[in-house]
């Protein structure tokens, strides 16, 4: 991992910050502690446009829907070098069931990695 605090000699960090709807509807605090963390460390922080992870969709057996807002939070989020989920569940989501999402899609499972 690229060091933060060496922002002197390139650019610093670019962390996206997915902002899950736990956070923003029931605890904001935890997305702006975690803003704050990331920023101290010398990243800089960005919060795009977005929405839900897909977790309740996918849980509920609806791969359809959950695979449309996965597909959103993939163009959401690609560009940046680091994604940060203050949630366990959503980050779970993200890492263990995009890949499953997408299987078998070349183009689309090479972008969830």
């Amino acid at each position: 991992m690229p060091d933060p605090m060496n922002a002197g000699e390139r650019k610093p960090i670019l962390v996206g910050l997915f902002a899950t709807c736990l956070v923003d509807l029931i605890r904001p605090r935890v997305g702006f502690a975690s803003a704050k963390l990331l920023e101290d460390a010398g990243c800089k922080v960005e919060v795009p446009q977005q929405t839900c992870c897909g977790q309740p969709a996918f849980n509920a057996g609806d791969r359809k829907t959950a695979r449309e807002l996965a597909a959103q939070a993939i163009e959401a989020f690609e560009r940046y070098d680091y994604v940060v989920l203050p949630s366990g569940s959503c980050a779970g989501q993200v890492i263990l069931h995009y890949p499953e999402l997408f299987e078998g899609d070349a183009a689309w499972d090479a972008r969830c990695h």
